[in-house]
């Protein structure tokens, strides 16, 4: 029973942490400390740990595929296509049912911290033929933003599924489109289908050929290096990393940037926080391996005869409630896949699915905190509709294992 209190301290000090705001780099540092006293580990398994870490080619694929994302987001971002997207859409679209769901989900691909609050204004302005309550809108904008969480290959959290349950990052992906899709409906039907309008809202289309070659430069530029992508990992199998380096190698062409703009768009894709927590994380997967904890308590389950569905699933679910972050739940959940079933997609997919159900539900979800803070709205009454999502969300995923798995 030792291993198992020694993980459940290990948790408490990083859910502490990240609860009292410390970067997730720092707190999962912590973490690594921690673990590391109450294992009895030696300086030569640090060392080993650190060694691994630092020297490992899946750790520089992760680190170099999350900086050529930052500079993707800079791309967009400073080239005026997310802005022109969003002008585009207000105007080409007629239906606002179609924008309430569109603009977030388009900044959802973006891995951008607290993100949901710059689609916020856009679910307001679409929302007004409805007259939603603060609570329904917050709802929208927060569920929409996060269907891309089971498919997109520049997230850092299914780099991190891949990387630490050695299961390709494609086969990840492509066993969990359904997911996404699956979610994207449901979305529609609970949200979308049921909306009244209350009041005219005009949505003003384009009045000249040049605002309709305007719309379809916007429309190309921001979905072009998202579909480029997906295609290059998924289909061709690329890497991460050299997916996106020819995605903004190419985006440098199209939007001919200069040598200073390249220059400031390096220097701003070196994101010390983001990529910190990256590597902390992968530093405290080297430390629980030479910790031999996951397989102690491995072990311990076997013993007691509890299926590796229930273990896998409930540690899943209860680290993303305690962190509120992908990558938080990744980290603690995803080692227990690597020992407990080792290559088994399927299984991968349902921790997946339920660690994102519980950070999607928890208190600590940046997005929602920030969505909460801009509509104004009651905690418990916008989590209602998110709790029969999430539910009807897990209970399809326990059918797919129960019949494939």
């Amino acid at each position: 029973m030792f291993e198992v209190l020694k993980i459940l301290i290990t948790l408490a000090v990083i859910v502490l942490l990240l609860n009292r705001k410390v970067k997730m780099g720092n707190a999962m540092l912590a973490g690594s400390g921690a673990l590391f006293l109450l294992s009895g580990l030696t300086a030569q398994h640090l060392k080993a740990a650190v060694v691994t870490t630092a020297t490992s080619l899946s750790t520089w694929e992760i680190v170099l595929a999350l900086y050529f994302v930052m500079c993707l987001e800079y791309q967009l971002r400073v080239g005026g296509i997310v802005n022109g997207l969003m002008e585009t859409a207000r105007r080409r679209l007629r239906s606002d049912r179609a924008l309430l769901a569109i603009m977030p989900a388009f900044l959802g691909f973006l891995p951008s911290l607290g993100g949901a609050v710059f689609s916020a204004p856009l679910v307001e302005n679409a929302s007004k033929p409805y007259k939603l309550s603060a609570e329904t809108k917050t709802a929208i904008n927060y569920w929409f933003r996060h269907v891309w969480e089971y498919t997109n290959p520049i997230l850092a959290s299914l780099l991190l599924a891949s990387q630490i349950s050695s299961i390709p990052l494609n086969l990840l992906i492509s066993n969990m489109v359904w997911v996404t899709v699956f979610s994207i409906i449901i979305g529609v039907l609970f949200f979308l289908l049921p909306l009244k309008k209350t009041s005219r809202h005009v949505i003003h289309p384009a009045t000249s050929q040049d605002d309709s070659n305007s719309s379809y430069y916007y429309v190309c530029l921001a979905a072009g290096p998202i579909l480029a992508n997906f295609f290059l990992v998924v289909a061709m199998d690329f890497s991460a990393s050299v997916s996106m380096a020819l995605v903004v190698l190419a985006m440098a062409f199209i939007l001919r940037q200069n040598l200073g703009n390249i220059r400031a768009m390096l220097a701003h894709a070196f994101d010390r926080k983001l990529l910190w927590g990256i590597v902390s994380i992968l530093l405290f997967q080297s430390v629980l391996r030479q910790s031999g904890t996951i397989e102690e308590i491995a072990v311990l389950l076997n013993s007691l005869a509890v299926s590796k569905q229930v273990i896998i699933g409930t540690v899943a679910f209860v680290a993303g409630l305690l962190t509120g972050t992908t990558q938080g739940f990744v980290a603690i959940a995803f080692p227990f896949v690597a020992v407990l079933a080792p290559g088994d997609i399927n299984l991968a997919m349902l921790a997946f699915v339920l660690g994102a159900a519980g950070q999607m539900l928890s208190p600590a979800h940046l997005c929602l905190l920030l969505t909460l803070e801009y509509f104004k709205a009651d905690f418990l009454k916008t989590l209602l509709p998110i709790v029969l999502l999430e539910a009807i969300m897990v209970i399809a995923a326990c059918i797919v294992v129960a019949i494939y798995g």
